[in-house]
C-alpha cells in the first residue's frame, strides 16, 4: 500500500467533506499530529482499523482510501470558465464528479434504472466545410426539427437536452467564475451537464444550450476558457445557442405583428420584448437582429447596456423576472439520478447523506422532506425472540 497516495486520498476526501484536520481527527479518534503525518505520507504505517475509522468519519468505503476511485480517474471533464483560479476549478470539478460517482455507485448496488438511455450526439452534424455561423444555424434547425419545436420559444433547455441526448442535467452551487461543467464517463457512456446557480436565468439557459452544442459536435473534452481570444469551437457553440433559443424564423414571425414592428424600425422596447419572448439575454437578441440585417452595428452598440432585470422593471415583467431569479438561484439535482437515489434510499442501499449531496441540502433537511411524503428506508425487521426457549436454555446451562 502506497502510504503517500493513501495520505493524498484522505486529504482530498476530507476537503471534499468540508472538514479541517482537527474535525476529522476527532471523528476518527486520532490526534491531529497523527492525521497530519498520515496525510503527508510520512508516518511509518497506517493500520486497517485507523483507515476504517477514517472512512466511517468521511462516509465513504475504505477502498476509496486504499485503492482510489476508478470513476474519478476515468471521467473526462470540461469546464466553462470565466477567470477562475485552480482552487475554484477543483471545487467545481469535484462537485460534478460527486454526482457522477454516485450514479456509478448506484449501478454497483443494483439500483434500478428508470428508463433506457439514448446515446449522445446522434444527430448528423453539418458539413465542416461551412462557415461556423452556418454550421451553428444548421445544427440548431436540426435539433428543432428532431423535437418538432417549430420556431416557438423553448420552455426548458435542460429537459430538451435530456430528451434529445439522454444526458443528465443539473443546476449546482459552483464558484461564481465557473458557468458550467460537462463530465463524460466513457466506460458507462453517461454525460452530466451542469450549470451554476446564479441571478441571471437567461444565462443558465444559454450555458445549457452552449454545452449541448459541444456534446452534439463531440468536439472534445477540454477546458473552455472564456477570457481573451475565443476558439472557433467556442464561437460556434455560442452561435448554436443563439439560433436554438431565438431562431430567425421565430423572430421574423414575432416581428410580423404590426404592433411591435413599424416601418422596419427596431427600438429598445421591441428588442426587449423579443428577448423576453424567447427568454434570452438582451445582447443575444441584438446579435441575432444584427446578423439578420435588422440592426446595424452602430444601432446595436447604442442599445447595449441595460441588464435583463432593468428591462424587466422598465417594460412590465419585473415581478415575473424576480420569480425566475429565485428559481435560478436554487439547485436542481439530475432527475434520473435523483429518482434512482431515492429508490436506493428506500431500499436501504444508501444513506441520506448521498441524497442530501445531490439536492444541495443538509442531511436532516433531506430526511425531513422524505418523511413528509412517507419515504423511509426499509430497515431489516428484528428477529422475534422466543423467550421460553431462552429461559429453558439458561436453565439447562445452569445445571
Amino acid at each position: 500500500m502506497d502510504l503517500k497516495l493513501v495520505g493524498e486520498r484522505i486529504r482530498s476526501e476530507r476537503e471534499r467533506a468540508g472538514f479541517n484536520q482537527r474535525d476529522l481527527a476527532a471523528r476518527a479518534q486520532l490526534s491531529q499530529p497523527t492525521l497530519t503525518r498520515i496525510e503527508n505520507g510520512v508516518r511509518a504505517g497506517v493500520t486497517l482499523a485507523e483507515l476504517d475509522r477514517l472512512a466511517v468519519a468521511l462516509d465513504i468505503p475504505v477502498r476509496l482510501l486504499t485503492s482510489g476511485d476508478p470513476v474519478r480517474e476515468r471521467v473526462q471533464v470540461a469546464a466553462r470558465i470565466n477567470g477562475s483560479d485552480a482552487g475554484e476549478r477543483e471545487v467545481a470539478v469535484r462537485r460534478a464528479l460527486d454526482v457522477v460517482e454516485l450514479d456509478a455507485r448506484l449501478d454497483k448496488l443494483g439500483a434500478s434504472a428508470p428508463h433506457e438511455r439514448k446515446p449522445e450526439g446522434r444527430l448528423p452534424v453539418p458539413d465542416i466545410g461551412l462557415a461556423w455561423e452556418q454550421q451553428a444555424k444548421t445544427l440548431a434547425d436540426q435539433v428543432r426539427q428532431e423535437l418538432r419545436l417549430g420556431c416557438a420559444p423553448i420552455a426548458d433547455v435542460d429537459e430538451l437536452i435530456e430528451q434529445l441526448t439522454g444526458a443528465d442535467t443539473a443546476v449546482l452551487e459552483l464558484p461564481s467564475a465557473i458557468d458550467g461543467i460537462t463530465a463524460v464517463d466513457p466506460m458507462r457512456r453517461t454525460t452530466l451537464i451542469t450549470v451554476r446557480t446564479c441571478d441571471v436565468p437567461e444565462r443558465q439557459r444559454f450555458t445549457f444550450a452552449h454545452e449541448l452544442g459541444h456534446l452534439l459536435w463531440q468536439d472534445g473534452i477540454r477546458v473552455h476558457e472564456l477570457n481573451g481570444k475565443r476558439t472557433p469551437e467556442e464561437r460556434r457553440c455560442d452561435a448554436f445557442a443563439r439560433h436554438l433559443l431565438a431562431p430567425e424564423d421565430g423572430i421574423r414571425s414575432w416581428l410580423s405583428n404590426e404592433r411591435y414592428h413599424t416601418a422596419g424600425l427596431i427600438e429598445e422596447r421591441t428588442a426587449a420584448l423579443l428577448a423576453r419572448h424567447f427568454r434570452v439575454s438582451f445582447p443575444v437578441i441584438l446579435i441575432q437582429l444584427e446578423s439578420m440585417s435588422m440592426l446595424t452595428t452602430e444601432q446595436k452598440k447604442r442599445m447595449l447596456g441595460p441588464t435583463g432585470e432593468q428591462l424587466a422593471q422598465k417594460y412590465g415583467w419585473g415581478p415575473a423576472y424576480e420569480q425566475e431569479k429565485d428559481a435560478s438561484r436554487s439547485t436542481r439535482a439530475p432527475r434520473r439520478i435523483l429518482e434512482r437515489a431515492v429508490e436506493a434510499y428506500r431500499r436501504n442501499l444508501i444513506g441520506v447523506r448521498a441524497l442530501a449531496m445531490l439536492e444541495g441540502r443538509k442531511p436532516e433537511e433531506a430526511e425531513a422532506s422524505l418523511r413528509e411524503v412517507g419515504i423511509f428506508p426499509d430497515l431489516p425487521k428484528p428477529k422475534r425472540v422466543d423467550r421460553d426457549r431462552l429461559v429453558a436454555r439458561g436453565r439447562t446451562r445452569g445445571k
